[in-house]
């Protein structure tokens, strides 16, 4: 214990620090901090840590306070430590202390960058892990139906089998009979069942090359496929670029406010196809450009039984197509860029064929028939020509009928051939698969994706390259889906059902198989009939029989325009009937297309056809153009 006049301080018997602030005195004479004894007290028991022997105890109450100066409230500063007794010292210290903290901030910032990338590593191999068990699992599926192939066809080989053996076995037992001596009669009785047993074996054999070739129409030609893959390829980076496809918020504005302008009409026009003594009415309808762009034209089916090609720039009917037997219900087209100036029209009919016609889009030359192709026991509900096709004389077309088949006819020289024909099998409530009726369909953009509708509600989703079925969706409370129509990106697919009147456009979301969204058209739209997607995949138009209404994609509730349809259609010599009334057949996009850069003006239209009660067809075609009067 060290003393002084002006402050008394004392040091700590058990740590040696001095000054102490709580200084205490224990029975035993020893000096020390009382929140250090107390702590050791705690530790040990209540044994004095001073008694040498360990046995003494020692209690709070037996300590003795120590006042540190007069008063007991003056505190001891302790000295400064040597190093920071001058100014450069101190100076030093800060730098010292400045350089550690930016070390430590350096190393915390690598730290971060390094946990950065490892968890950009992990995620990225988690990823391919999700692609590698997704194809693993369809692996696992495909070679479960192969299994199951097999197995069922274990039944008709055992039967062959056991026929072989029965076979071996009697000409065992007429080899044994034949080392006895027989008679001349005898002897010609059992040439001729030798004979027989000898032509017995053709008919199986023949039957079996019969049931292969039609095995042969479950699997599209290598030829075909080969073409259509190739195909896939380069239409694919064109999806990828639309989906890739961003507007600034200026650009996004302009375009709207563009087809905002087709709700004011004041370059709507009507026209009237068909003809005039039969039924009005246009139940489907395409658009087409030429391969320069210079010329659209729309094609359109109807009541009259026939299909008419329309040139939306001169505003001339380039072609009647006739022969069918029936309503006209589905229309599809390409114009080939070979040189021929050619157009290949396809049209399916009520009375079940599908026909396929040459239309020349130069010169005064007749549209040329191509061929029929007759539904396997249905009516056609949507025809489509294959984007592999390269001309008249080399195209593809599938055809959905409502007996539950999807077809492929190749187009060549010599006519129509079916190719491939693929059996829908929907979902049923007891697990089973059982036949369905299709009621439409559409062609994915990429062109190996078939996607069809059914009767009681389901979606039918077809990979082609492998002719399997790639999912079923189910939607619509069970009703038939009237309409497909799927984005030009790929990844959303829209799809409509008439009954009841007032179902929602669901919104399918293609790369995960589930249902996004719906759309409630309201009651100034009415029973949706058709849909169709902008080509830059931005926005969704659904035709109904009171309007038609244009919405955002993604943001499906906004509704950006609304074009309202005639409330009574003409007769002979442009005579209204009253009580008439519209109805969509149809709805299609054309125009140079929506800005997609900066500076870009675009211009739009729309079409949709009517089914009215009038003796005429109707088309309706809106326009919009910034600074465009035409």
């Amino acid at each position: 214990m060290a003393q002084s006049n002006a402050t008394q301080t004392f040091t700590c018997a058990l740590t040696g620090l001095s000054p102490l602030t709580d200084p205490v005195v224990t029975p035993s004479g020893y000096v020390a901090s009382r929140k250090l004894l107390l702590t050791k007290l705690s530790e040990n028991g209540g044994v004095d840590p001073f008694d040498v022997a360990g046995t003494r105890r020692l209690d709070e109450s037996t300590l003795v306070e120590l006042a540190t100066a007069s008063g007991g409230t003056a505190v001891a500063v302790p000295p400064r430590p040597p190093q920071a007794t001058s100014l450069p010292s101190l100076l030093g210290m800060l730098q010292r202390e400045f350089d550690a903290v930016l070390l430590e901030l350096y190393d915390s910032r690598k730290a971060l960058e390094e946990t950065r990338r490892e968890l950009s590593s992990a995620l990225y191999q988690n990823d391919a892990a999700v692609r590698v068990v997704a194809r693993v699992v369809r692996e696992r599926d495909e070679a479960r139906g192969r299994l199951e192939e097999f197995l069922a066809g274990d039944h008709s080989a055992a039967a062959n089998a056991a026929n072989a053996a029965a076979q071996r076995s009697e000409a065992a037992a007429s080899s044994a009979t034949s080392a006895a001596p027989v008679t001349e009669p005898q002897k010609r009785g059992r040439e001729e069942e030798a004979m027989a047993t000898e032509e017995e074996p053709d008919v199986p054999a023949k039957k079996a090359k019969t049931d292969e070739d039609e095995s042969d129409l479950t699997k599209i030609p290598a030829a075909e496929l080969s073409a259509m893959s190739s195909t896939w390829k380069k239409l694919s980076k064109g999806r990828k670029s639309i989906a890739k496809l961003k507007r600034s918020g200026e650009e996004t504005a302009n375009n709207e406010a563009l087809l905002a302008k087709l709700a004011e009409g004041a370059n709507e026009k009507k026209v009237n196809l068909g003809k005039s003594s039969a039924k009005a009415g246009v139940l489907c309808m395409t658009s087409l450009k030429s391969n320069d762009g210079t010329a659209e034209y729309t094609v359109t089916g109807g009541h009259d039984r026939t299909a008419i090609v329309y040139n939306v720039t001169s505003g001339q009917i380039v072609a009647t197509l006739g022969g069918a037997g029936g309503d006209v219900t589905s229309v599809h087209g390409m114009v080939f860029d070979d040189g021929s100036g050619m157009m290949l029209v396809v049209t399916g009919s009520a009375d079940g064929f599908a026909r396929a016609y040459a239309v020349p889009l130069v010169g005064d030359d007749e549209p040329t028939p191509l061929g029929e192709a007759e539904s396997n026991g249905g009516a056609p509900v949507n025809v489509t020509v294959h984007p592999s096709s390269s001309g008249v004389g080399d195209a593809r077309i599938l055809v959905a009928s409502s007996d539950g088949t999807v077809e492929l006819w190749k187009l060549s020289a010599e006519g129509l051939k079916l190719s491939t024909r693929l059996e829908s099998k929907g979902e049923e409530e007891d697990g089973g698969g059982g036949s369905v009726k299709l009621s439409s369909g559409c062609m994915h953009p990429d062109g190996l994706i078939y996607i069809s509708g059914t009767s009681d509600g389901q979606l039918i989703v077809w990979d082609l390259k492998t002719q399997a079925v790639a999912g079923t969706l189910k939607g619509h409370d069970g009703n038939p889906i009237d309409f497909i129509a799927i984005s030009e990106n790929g990844y959303h697919v829209a799809t409509s059902s008439s009954n009841p009147a007032n179902s929602p456009i669901h919104l399918w979301d293609l790369r995960k198989l589930k249902l996004a969204a719906t759309i409630d058209p309201g009651d100034d739209v009415g029973r949706v009939s058709s849909l169709a997607f902008d080509p830059t995949a931005t926005y969704l138009a659904y035709a109904g029989e009171e309007s038609i209404k244009v919405c955002v994609a993604k943001d499906w509730d906004r509704v950006v325009c609304t074009l309202s349809l005639p409330k009574s259609v003409g007769g002979k010599k442009g005579k209204k009937k009253s009580g008439g009334e519209s109805f969509g057949g149809g709805v299609v996009w054309g125009g140079k297309g929506l800005s997609v850069k900066e500076g870009e003006e675009g211009e739009v239209w729309l079409a949709t056809g009517c089914d009215g009660q009038g003796p005429f067809d109707s088309v309706g075609l809106s326009e919009g153009a910034e600074g465009d009067d035409n």
